[in-house]
């Protein structure tokens, strides 16, 4: 995990391994962080594909230092 807070846009979305690298972790991590905060990705309504919005993905970092 990132020492700083990372630089996202809290409306921004991301995907999964998007959000990782911003967060500077792995994806199992990311998924691990986000099963213990309840954190539900998102699904994209074109590609079914989910993603984190930026607002969850700085929540996962505070909780995590």
């Amino acid at each position: 995990m990132r020492d700083t807070e990372p630089e996202v846009n809290e409306r921004g979305h991301y995907p999964v391994c998007e959000a990782a690298r911003r967060l500077g972790c792995e994806r199992h991590t990311l998924w691990r962080y986000a099963n213990h905060l309840n954190i539900q990705p998102r699904m994209n309504r074109i590609n079914h594909r989910r993603f984190f919005t930026g607002h969850e993905l700085l929540r996962i970092w505070r909780a995590a230092m």
